[in-house]
């Protein structure tokens, strides 16, 4: 083999080298989850956007509700904010924040998590409780409403529900300094997801987009480790959300 050929050989190597990306780290393939999708949600959606869309449902749908001129009506719109608040299999937005925090710790227990996101985990997890327990009284006001015979005696209910879904999406101004959303007790899915944003900011290395054969092939062997399913089969083998 002569020297130019040699050469070209070496080049080829060397572009060809250059063109394998390196895999994420399995913490930024869980925050992805979080953010960019995960396979078992509706539309492939990350947890968090999945949050915001479920949040805004169910504040329009009570608004309409507030608004309905019967029984019927404000009953009908207020099953659907209930719908997107509290259903399990329909990732409602209590789900989707909770799962959203528990992909957030799975990165902040995975070995090649940074300081900064072992740091967040916690937190996060702490400023989700105003949004579950927000959630948690929609739903039974909810019931109150299903129940009620008479549009007086739902509208009680039904105005409450629409103060707590715009809440949850906006957050509130429960001490009354103008600021809504201004301290955790007051967090809806806007602050969560400006939270979070601020944890992807402070990463360093930079954390960059997952590629979604990673986020949808990441599986939990018996052992505990999480590795990538060569194979690409998409989803857990032990049924991971």
């Amino acid at each position: 083999m002569n020297m130019p050929t040699r050469l070209l050989i070496a080049c080829l190597l060397f572009a060809a080298a250059g063109c394998v990306s390196r895999p994420p780290t399995i913490a930024h393939v869980h925050l992805g989850h979080a953010l960019t999708g995960v396979h078992v949600t509706p539309n492939r959606e990350g947890y968090l956007v999945l949050a915001q869309e479920q949040a805004k449902t169910a504040s329009d749908e009570a608004q309409q509700a507030h608004d309905g001129t019967t029984l019927a009506d404000m009953q009908a719109h207020v099953a659907v904010a209930m719908t997107a608040t509290s259903s399990e299999d329909k990732f409602g937005l209590q789900q989707s924040v909770l799962l959203a925090s528990n992909h957030i710790t799975f990165a902040s227990t995975s070995d090649d998590a940074t300081a900064n996101v072992r740091d967040s985990a916690p937190i996060f997890a702490t400023d989700i409780r105003r949004v579950i327990e927000r959630c948690e009284l929609i739903t039974l006001l909810a019931k109150d409403v299903a129940a009620s015979r008479t549009k007086e005696e739902a509208s009680v209910s039904v105005d409450e529900i629409a103060k707590l879904t715009l809440a949850n999406l906006q957050g509130d101004d429960a001490d009354g300094d103008g600021k809504p959303g201004g301290n955790p007790a007051e967090y809806g899915v806007r602050q969560l997801r400006g939270e979070f944003d601020r944890m992807i900011a402070r990463e360093s290395p930079p954390y960059r987009t997952v590629d979604q054969w990673y986020l949808f092939n990441l599986v939990r062997l018996p052992s505990g480790r999480w590795v990538f399913d060569k194979l690409g089969r998409g989803g857990n083998i032990d049924g991971y959300k």
